[in-house]
């Protein structure tokens, strides 16, 4: 088993961490970024207190792993698992509004209502500090109203 993983080294509790990706000369993109820890970081990670992942977004929300979740860091060989919605996305049209919406529903399983409209209002907060003037897209479908 050299090289292996033992379940037993996983931490009890691990973090996720949401922001906006960093910007520079290979990324391009804006995105909203979600990262999770899957495993406890070495000693250089520790250093800015949010396990290394400020090299790459700006956080402005953290939490702790839901059971659920922390089971799937199993499945993971690397020490972070990122999921990002691209604004550009076809399906999100530039829209923080409709990228806002995706990451709450993404994580309707794992997260209280509550929390999901923090971290919402967090992102947006984050977003159009650093975006002055911002406004929605035109003719982007925000709602579906079936009555």
């Amino acid at each position: 088993m050299h090289g292996m993983k033992s379940h037993l080294s996983r931490p009890k509790r691990l973090r996720v961490y949401y922001g906006w990706r960093k910007l520079g000369k290979s990324i391009k993109k804006e995105s909203l970024t979600v990262i999770f820890l899957n495993d406890r970081p070495g000693p250089r990670f520790d250093k800015d207190g949010y396990d290394g992942v400020t090299r790459w977004m700006h956080v402005v929300y953290s939490r702790w792993q839901t059971d659920e979740e922390m089971s799937d860091a199993e499945l993971f060989c690397h020490m972070y698992a990122v999921h990002e919605i691209m604004l550009d996305d076809k399906e999100i049209q530039g829209s923080l509004e409709l990228a806002l919406q995706a990451n709450y529903n993404a994580d309707r399983n794992n997260v209280s209502v509550e929390e999901r409209e923090l971290i919402r209002n967090k992102l947006r907060e984050a977003y159009l500090a650093s975006h002055p003037g911002y406004h929605e897209p035109h003719g982007v479908q925000l709602f579906i109203d079936f009555n």
